[in-house]
């Protein structure tokens, strides 16, 4: 009997030095480490199991076990699962090229430590404060869940957007049908090649694709119970899709995670390459900051009184320094870290970031006159609007002017340049007898895709019959109809615009339907039996686009078209003029489908 407690002793002092010599070998945290490249130029990086990543990350797992609060079994059963699968998509790959994260294995740290943070800190949130207590009690972990997981999968874009991985013979990893575990055990990859692309404004959104090569079906259907919003605000904070009013606190709290985590490894790393970029993902935190103070603060409104955003012909600008002010005062009160200590710091983020443009070489303020400022005022000019009034429906008017002091010669030569083929294009179709469209202005839209060409308006000859040339992809002339201009029944007319169509072409033809109720001035458009005839030459009276006009009224299945491979264009004769133009289908304007209606009498010539 004493011989058999002497072995017991023995095999357990065996086993607890096995443990204390595990313990010792426990690696350092990786982010305390000096980031090294993220391969060997000409030997590339060694992939690892998944196993092997979890083992060398087992600090962080343990501290993600004792935040989610459950045993070991449920913490194997509900988090180790997605954790698996995440690894097994991003292996060893870093999270940058030369900033944070930048080490092999980088980027599953990166996931882990965010989502670890991001769980700890939902101990201190609400989730659907207005349900009841008891709903409330069912919800939090599912809450808790789910901003778990999108902290995990917050730079899981970075795996399908910045990167290109390869094997010792070419063969690519394509991100978007396969993990990359699963490529790597497939071809018996050996070494992984990592070729980094071209520094470019980043998309979040990308995340999306992977999402279901990460998520496990019996997490979204646990996340997904009684119809909750969880799903939808998981996904929004991982995509970066997040509006104002939602109010996401899974994005609020994944924000606050992840600039704690890159903060303290850009800290604690201290290299040269890591301080000359090591503020440059703060911009699109500054970005949505001027998104969300366009939509709900007073002084942000553009173009009113003390404002500090003016819209002119000339591009989009922001009042300098107080509006990067506000900007940081708002990033301060949501609590991120790591922020710019001033509006400078701020400026040249976003100048390395491609989101302002520099007045000239050696200047990045610009000098803005608005009409109600008494002297000319410092701003920052932003690459385009839309980059941050695209949130904005409707879209802001322009001003009728430009309002920046002065520009630099850059910019005059290269209008000049932009100027000249535009008018001799312009005299060109003055001496063919053809109309030319007038230019866009900028504040129409932001976003213009390749427009279909409208037919020319044929001459108009002495008697009303004559009809236009011939299509030749139709081998027909079209007929041109003699429509009688008759006054339009009264009643209120109004647009009905679908949520798809573009916000500038809907309150620009909101404006032209409006002209039916006034019986003081010839309306802009005209009833009809089957719509409402709208001419071209109305949009072009408010400084738009005819064609731009015609493109976004028929992807919005707006307009009523005629036989199969025909244009949805019409010709009529009213007032004594040939008119070109589009019917839009009465469904889409209130007051065309009463019982009174009142219809153009028109005879086919």
């Amino acid at each position: 009997m004493a011989g058999v407690n002497i072995l017991k002793y023995l095999g357990w002092l065996g086993h607890d030095r096995q443990c204390d010599r595990g313990r010792q070998a426990a690696p350092i945290c990786p982010q305390r480490l000096l980031p090294q490249p993220a391969q060997t130029r000409d030997g590339g990086m060694r992939p690892r199991s998944v196993d092997a990543i979890l083992d060398d990350n087992r600090d962080i797992l343990g501290r993600i076990k004792l935040a989610y609060g459950g045993d070991a079994n449920a913490f194997a059963k509900e988090m180790l699962p997605l954790i698996r699968k995440y690894i097994a998509y991003v292996n060893v790959l870093p999270a940058t090229q030369d900033s944070f994260f930048a080490r092999p294995g980088g980027l599953a740290r990166l996931g882990l430590e965010t989502a670890f943070f991001a769980l700890q800190a939902t101990d201190s949130q609400i989730f659907a404060g207005r349900a009841t207590i008891s709903t409330r009690r069912q919800l939090e972990p599912r809450w808790r869940f789910g901003t778990f997981a999108a902290g995990l999968c917050a730079y899981l874009y970075r795996a399908l957007d910045t990167v290109v991985v390869s094997d010792a013979h070419g063969t690519v990893w394509q991100p978007y049908l396969t993990s990359l575990g699963e490529w790597i055990h497939k071809h018996e990859v050996g070494r992984l090649f990592v070729k980094w692309g071209e520094a470019r404004q980043e998309c979040r959104s990308l995340s999306l694709f992977a999402l279901p090569m990460i998520l496990p079906t019996d997490t979204l259907a646990y996340l997904t119970q009684d119809g909750s919003t969880i799903v939808a605000h998981m996904f929004a904070a991982i995509s970066g899709e997040v509006r104002y009013q939602d109010h996401n606190v899974i994005d609020h709290l994944v924000n606050r995670a992840s600039t704690l985590v890159i903060h303290r490894d850009l800290r604690d790393a201290d290299a040269p390459a890591c301080r000359a970029r090591a503020r440059a993902y703060l911009a699109r935190f500054l970005l949505n900051a001027m998104r969300e103070l366009v939509q709900s603060h007073q002084g942000w409104v553009p173009n009113a009184d003390r404002s500090r955003m003016w819209l002119g012909r000339d591009g989009l600008f922001l009042v300098w320094p107080n509006g990067i002010s506000d900007v940081l005062s708002l990033l301060q009160d949501e609590g991120l870290y790591g922020l710019p200590a001033s509006p400078v710091d701020a400026m040249e983020i976003l100048s390395d970031a491609g989101i302002i443009l520099p007045m000239s070489s050696d200047e990045s303020v610009w000098s803005i006159r608005p009409p109600s400022a008494p002297e000319p005022l410092e701003a920052l000019k932003l690459v385009t609007p839309g980059c941050v009034l695209a949130v904005l429906h409707p879209s802001p008017v322009a001003l009728d002017k430009d309002i920046a002091v002065y520009c630099t010669h850059d910019e005059v030569r290269a209008t000049e340049n932009d100027t000249k083929p535009h008018k001799a294009k312009a005299a060109s179709s003055q001496v063919q007898g053809e109309c030319v469209a007038p230019e866009t202005p900028p504040d129409v839209s932001d976003r213009q895709l390749s427009l279909p060409t409208i037919p020319p308006i044929p001459a108009v000859a002495g008697s009303a019959g004559i009809e236009p040339r011939t299509d030749g992809r139709q081998g027909k002339a079209k007929k041109v109809k003699h429509t009688e201009p008759i006054q339009s029944a009264i009643g209120n007319y109004s647009l009905r615009a679908p949520i798809r169509l573009n916000p500038g072409v809907a309150k620009i033809l909101q404006a032209i339907v409006q002209t039916l109720n006034d019986t003081t001035l010839p309306p802009a458009c005209y009833p009809m039996a089957s719509g409402l005839f709208v001419p071209l030459d109305v949009f072009a009276a408010r400084q738009a686009d005819g064609k731009m006009a015609l493109r976004a009224l028929a992807d919005a299945n707006m307009l009523v078209t005629g036989p199969a491979g025909t244009e949805p264009v019409e010709y009529h004769n009213l007032h004594g003029k040939q008119l070109v133009g589009m019917v839009i289908a009465r469904q889409f304007i209130k007051g065309l489908d009463g019982a009174g209606e009142t219809s153009i009498n028109s005879n086919a010539g």
